[in-house]
């Protein structure tokens, strides 16, 4: 299972994910916890989009992130089976690709405006459904 925290390579909320309102309030599309498509989009966002160091470097040595620098201590995780495509992905969650133009990455929302702490803790109430993605395509 991936590590809680708040750090790019943990799972939870960083603060620059979501700014929340003047309330302490999280806010649906405004942003979110970063997460890609599958390993093969991850791969057609580094260099130029994507930091090389947040992927471990045996998915380089293996063929599958070209350019995978990362420590071999980071994992790749993969929530779900279904379609990359915007809906609810777990209590009081959704997922929002960022479109056409970027469509390997999107967000996990709330999908209800809630306070900070309870979005965080949606987050990381997702812990065990997160499966070992690092051999997907």
């Amino acid at each position: 299972m991936p590590v809680v925290g708040n750090s790019a390579t943990k799972l939870g909320v960083r603060d620059r994910d979501l700014d929340p309102d003047v309330e302490g309030n999280a806010i649906p599309a405004a942003g979110g916890v970063s997460v890609f498509s599958s390993i093969a989009g991850i791969g057609r966002r580094i260099p130029d989009r994507f930091p090389p160091g947040m992927v471990p470097a045996r998915l380089h040595d293996a063929g599958r992130v070209v350019g995978a620098t990362g420590p071999n201590s980071l994992r790749v995780f993969r929530l779900g089976d279904g379609k990359y495509e915007e809906g609810v992905i777990a209590a009081r969650l959704k997922l929002v690709p960022d479109g056409v133009a970027n469509p390997d990455h999107g967000t996990i929302q709330p999908d209800q405006l809630m306070p900070m702490d309870q979005f965080k803790q949606a987050i990381t109430d997702t812990q065990p459904l997160w499966v070992d993605g690092e051999n997907d395509e």
